[in-house]
């Protein structure tokens, strides 16, 4: 009977979660006013099989997603809060989030590139495995990565944490490249 439930659980969150596309191109995409960029990084041992995200639009990171060539994904999403709610780690095992909520939400504000924070994700053994997962801030590789791979978007937005916690680098970086402008 618990198996039958676990499928049918499974077969529901996954008939509410849709794929969403990770920008390749550094051409901006936002055309709606209730939209806004979001910007994750992810860095794991193991390949994974998918990451489910809850929020106005669920979405699941696959594992064509997670193994791309670098360990960002950049996608234009629907504002509003949004919590990493589950991770497979392949297909028989995986983790379940739901006990520390806030640690794992995070916020799309408008027409920003909202970098969420990187998922780091740490799994030891094969048999009987144990993971540590963690949401951490590495804002000053993100922007590096975002000048890097996205400098148009980057023209036209600006960078926002939306992360749990807070960040103080992106208000310092705005306002230092505001008083050089200033400068010239």
């Amino acid at each position: 009977m618990k198996r039958i439930l676990l499928f049918c659980g499974m077969l529901l969150l996954t008939a509410c979660a849709s794929k969403i596309d990770n920008i390749k191109a550094d051409k901006d995409t936002l055309s709606k006013i209730d939209e806004g960029y979001l910007l994750i990084g992810i860095e794991t041992n193991r390949d994974l099989k998918a990451i489910y995200v809850d929020g106005p639009k669920s979405f699941i990171l696959t594992a064509q997603d997670i193994r791309s060539g670098s360990n960002y994904i950049l996608a234009n999403l629907p504002l509003g809060e949004y919590t990493i709610s589950r991770i497979n780690l392949n297909n028989y095992s995986y983790l379940d989030l739901d006990d520390e909520k806030e640690q794992w939400q995070f916020t799309l504000a408008a027409n920003k590139i909202n970098y969420v924070g990187h998922l780091n994700i740490t799994t030891r053994g094969f048999w009987y495995t144990a993971s540590q997962i963690v949401l951490e801030n590495k804002s000053s590789q993100a922007i590096e990565f975002v000048e890097s791979n996205y400098p148009t978007i980057l023209a036209g937005r600006s960078l926002n944490y939306g992360g749990p916690g807070e960040d103080l680098f992106f208000p310092f970086i705005e306002k230092t490249l505001t008083k050089q402008e200033v400068k010239q």
